[in-house]
């Protein structure tokens, strides 16, 4: 797996990519479904899968969340990417700069001039830039005007729960080993 950074001013990735964009705290079942449909589109159509995430986690440099921590260390998050084979992770340094920035010029600054991207892959909760502003629509949109598939995925349910990093977050509060790492579908400790 290749792991690097990624700026406006990086060297475009020319390799036909299928790409998802998030923060991915503790890569949870949620998280693997959407990975998987990646990387199976990818193989498929002869591209990269390729993940582009954050580091630090948003939340650590806006701390609008007092009691936030992180599931996975960034390590593990990047460790959890290879064991689940994704070709390559462009990770981009969150500042509170960066955070003002619309969803558009995310997507335009970060994404499109940089990834020759093929798909995008998201999942049914994802907002993205300047006050989250940037949704499911919006991202239609973006898409639509470059003429690049966009994929929307279904909520993932373990026990009739949505499978989600803050429900994580409140088992591991509550000390339920147990039910977080059902809905994680590895080990807390790796």
């Amino acid at each position: 797996m290749n792991c690097r950074g990624l700026t406006p001013a990086s060297l475009p990735y020319s390799e036909p990519s299928v790409i998802t964009v998030g923060s991915f705290d503790g890569v949870h079942l949620g998280h693997r479904a959407l990975l998987k449909q990646v990387n199976e589109y990818a193989r498929q159509n002869n591209c990269k899968s390729v993940v582009v995430t954050f580091n630090p986690h948003p939340q650590e440099v806006l701390q609008s969340k007092s009691d936030f921590f992180l599931i996975n260390s960034f390590e593990q998050k990047i460790s959890l990417f290879e064991k689940l084979e994704i070709d390559t992770v462009f990770v981009i340094s969150f500042t509170k700069k960066l955070s003002q920035t619309t969803p558009y010029d995310f997507f335009e600054a970060y994404i499109f001039s940089k990834i020759n991207v093929k798909a995008v892959f998201m999942g049914p909760n994802h907002h993205f830039g300047k006050q989250r502003e940037g949704n499911a629509d919006t991202l239609t949109r973006l898409c639509e005007e470059k003429g690049i598939e966009l994929f929307m995925t279904q909520e993932f349910m373990v026990d009739g729960c949505k499978v989600r990093s803050t429900l994580i977050r409140e088992y591991l509060q509550q000390q339920n080993w147990r039910n977080a790492e059902k809905m994680m579908g590895h080990d807390l400790y790796l």
